[in-house]
């Protein structure tokens, strides 16, 4: 074919020529890019098939030899779901380990692991995956900070090298120790070869023990989609809640003690297992013959102490005590100290009249009528003081009076009394009772009629029924006092004229009785006459009053009549 009007030859190849030479141009741009990119890569971040081949896969990762690894915290199910002891984990002191529990590639784990490798001798190794666990309920404690070192022994149970691992990528980062995310789990930074493993806990996580040595063998090859699974079993906290009972009187120890230890706030462990809720009973404590006890062990947490039995012949502790049990320290813990009271009926006895004469020799009975074999006597000491204890409870008792002192008489009223089963009379510990006896006292004095004051210097004689003199004696401005007459008539002369008595009947039944003779004296008649003036002159006054009153009224009435 011709072109144009020179009628030359179009070239049709030359358009996919120029087409090709630009593709090749561009295939050798990105040839040379690629080796200029391969050129930039480090040698030492190539993986290292000798040293494990291991992969980071978190770039939060810091750059000092020796810190702790651990892996980006991720959400997933607790232990229990995993099965981190049920499908083939083990931890018994020879090692722990399993598979098939899918972490890394199950989507609803969504946990981030070092990438594979491939070929060599890696796939020999072993990834290795822990997890720590409570280990009485099995649960996960999801606390980060844990840390661990890990140990390989050459012989079995024969002590160990501690093992440093490596990370690779972007730089080579040695590990001696391995801490726990939030989630209470690590993977170990690479795999590592058959042989034989201990883990070793290095830090301490509160209200746990640390663990003891956490053997494993590794005996087959686990990858990481499939690691092999530690779990590091750790035992929460637990301490003793000592107790000491004592006498309050005498301070020696009482035995068969109960109380109770109830917790005072729910108790949780970092499992989040409550293991007592709030209010409930821990355990119970009993006295011995030292009046010690001790509770069990129990976990860390606050508690309240109360009494739940009641010793025989005491009476009840009212008000518990606080305990809060702390992680041994190697010290045992102060022992709270219990008082209590034996039950008590003390009873004190007085002349009714002076209170303050207190009465010896005075015997009493504590009758108990329903046992009588729980019945008891006793005597008032110098101090008139007599105290029952030994008392059962939920017993009636009946006090009585059994002799009296010399000159005294008493009312003779039983006092009834109660225990109950807490051990206390009326709600106390103690009953105090305040008892009297009486002696038969009359007083004989002389009284103006008139004031009724004592009268002084007048002499009186008294004389019983059958006219035989008692005494005589000259008054001073106080009353004579009589103790222990007879009951009967007697009379009282005064100034020797003996035609004149004045007789007065004295009874026992009361612990005072006066009697006074009423006399006129001159100061009473001088009063009389001068009263008597007094009254004169002021009725003279008032009559004189009213006569002028009068006379005044009568003036104005006449002067008005003669103006009119």
């Amino acid at each position: 074919m011709k072109k144009g009007k020179d009628h030359s030859e179009i070239d049709y190849w030359q358009s996919n020529t120029d087409l090709m030479s630009a593709l090749a141009l561009v295939l050798l741009l990105i040839i040379m890019l690629l080796i200029l990119y391969l050129m930039q890569i480090p040698e030492d971040t190539l993986p290292d098939a000798e040293s494990g081949d291991s992969y980071n896969v978190d770039n939060q990762l810091g750059d000092r030899t020796g810190e702790a690894y651990h892996y980006p915290e991720v959400e997933h199910e607790s232990q229990d779901d995993r099965g981190g002891g049920d499908d083939g984990s083990e931890n018994d002191g020879d090692g722990g380990g399993g598979s098939g529990t899918g972490i890394g590639t199950d989507p609803q784990y969504n946990y981030e692991y070092p990438l594979p490798t491939h070929g060599g001798e890696e796939w020999s190794k072993a990834a290795v995956y822990v997890t720590v666990i409570d280990k009485e309920t099995g649960r996960a404690i999801r606390k980060d900070g844990i840390t661990f070192e890990l140990y390989e022994e050459q012989i079995k149970n024969q002590g160990g090298v501690l093992r440093f691992l490596n990370t690779y990528y972007p730089v080579k980062i040695e590990y001696r120790n391995y801490e726990t995310t939030k989630e209470g789990v690590f993977y170990l930074p690479e795999k590592i070869e058959e042989g034989h493993y201990y883990f070793k806990q290095i830090t301490e996580l509160d209200g746990y023990d640390m663990a003891d040595a956490v053997r494993f063998d590794v005996d087959d090859i686990y990858d990481w989609p499939d690691p092999y699974v530690v779990s590091i079993e750790i035992s929460p906290s637990k301490n003793v809640i000592p107790i000491v009972l004592k006498d309050m009187d005498t301070h020696e120890p009482v035995p068969d003690g109960t109380f109770k230890v109830t917790a005072a706030e729910d108790i949780i462990t970092a499992d989040q297992s409550i293991r007592y809720g709030k209010e409930e009973l821990a355990d119970t404590i009993v006295s011995d013959e030292e009046g010690h006890g001790e509770s069990k062990e129990l976990y860390l947490g606050r508690y309240t102490v109360t009494q739940d039995g009641i010793p025989r012949y005491y009476a009840s502790i009212p008000m518990g005590m606080d305990a809060e049990v702390k992680k041994r320290d190697g010290n045992t813990p102060a022992a709270l100290e219990f008082t209590c009271e034996k039950t008590k009926i003390r009873l004190t006895l007085a002349d009714e009249l002076y209170t303050n004469i207190k009465l010896e020799g005075a015997e009493f009975v504590l009758d108990c009528p329903q046992h009588p074999e729980r019945s008891k006597t006793g005597v008032t000491d110098q101090n008139g003081e007599l105290i029952f204890t030994d008392l059962e409870k939920n017993t009636v008792y009946r006090l009585i009076q059994n002799r009296i002192p010399d000159g005294y008489k008493s009312h003779g009223e039983p006092i009834e009394l109660f225990v109950s089963e807490e051990g206390r009379i009326q709600d106390e510990a103690e009953a105090s009772l305040a008892l009297t006896n009486y002696m038969a006292r009359v007083t004989v004095d002389v009284r103006d009629r008139l004031l009724k004051k004592p009268v002084s210097n007048t002499n009186l004689a008294l004389y019983d029924e059958g006219g035989q003199l008692i005494r005589t004696w000259t008054t001073s401005g106080s009353a004579e006092m009589f103790e222990n007459l007879p009951a009967g008539r007697y009379s009282v002369v005064l100034n020797g004229n003996k035609n004149k008595r004045y007789e007065y009947v004295f009874a026992e039944d009361k612990a005072l009785q006066e009697f006074s003779v009423m006399v006129w004296t001159a100061g009473n008649l001088i009063g009389i006459v001068i009263g008597c003036g007094l009254l004169l002159l002021g009725i003279v006054g008032v009559l004189t009053v009213w006569k002028r009153k009068s006379s005044r009224r009568r003036e104005v009435r006449e002067g008005t009549g003669r103006e009119q």
